[in-house]
């Protein structure tokens, strides 16, 4: 009886995260903001409304019916920017990059939404393992994310980058948090793009501001 009160104090005392719901796939966002940034096209605006929609699927290679569910969806929705950014901050207050988190962001101003991931490092050999982390938890807590761009500096020398590098939501997914301190060297990084390490001998003290997020 003993035993099983501890387990069950054990189980009740992990950190759960609830993610606020956004009611949106990556490829549903995709159309519905392909739909939005359309809609400012003065060849759009030329058209009569009912006609826009079934424009803009064509133009974009999209179903019909799909651009439509895609839209009802995406004004139910609300700001998912800010619900991904609220679900960013929860769930990295826990795990591996706890209170060395620098930057969390979210970019939907373009069909193709980009997480962003800033930390701090405090040991080089540990970068692939945090990076990993990274990607794969912001797929989690975005799930309309195409990209995660992920950086760290160096946490004794706040200005000194030590790690940059995207991966694409798709590989990012492939990521295995409980197993990133097994397979982030010799798996997980095979994922990312674009990879400058100061682990690797990378020289980037000529870089700043926010990598790119293009491939």
């Amino acid at each position: 009886m003993r035993r099983l009160i501890l387990c069950a104090l054990f189980v009740f005392s992990v950190p759960v995260f609830a993610a606020e719901p956004l009611g949106l796939t990556e490829d549903e966002f995709k159309m519905y903001q392909h739909y939005k940034l359309a809609l400012g096209d003065a060849r759009v605006q030329a058209m009569k409304p009912e006609a826009r929609a079934a424009a803009i699927a064509r133009d974009g290679s999209f179903k019909l019916k799909e651009l439509q569910k895609a839209i009802e969806k995406g004004e139910a929705a609300g700001d998912v920017k800010a619900k991904c950014e609220a679900n960013l901050k929860e769930l990295f207050a826990q795990g591996e990059l706890a209170g060395r988190i620098a930057r969390l962001e979210v970019d939907t101003s373009a069909a193709h939404a980009v997480a962003y991931v800033q930390w701090f490092n405090e040991e080089q050999k540990n970068l692939p393992i945090e990076a990993s982390f990274a990607a794969a938890r912001a797929v989690e807590a975005c799930p309309i994310a195409s990209t995660v761009t992920v950086w760290a500096n160096d946490k004794g020398a706040p200005k000194l980058r030590v790690f940059q590098a995207l991966v694409s939501s798709g590989s990012a997914r492939r990521i295995n948090v409980d197993r990133v301190k097994d397979f982030a060297e010799t798996r997980y990084m095979k994922l990312f793009e674009k990879v400058k390490s100061a682990a690797n001998g990378d020289d980037l003290t000529a870089e700043s501001g926010t990598p790119t997020a293009q491939p």
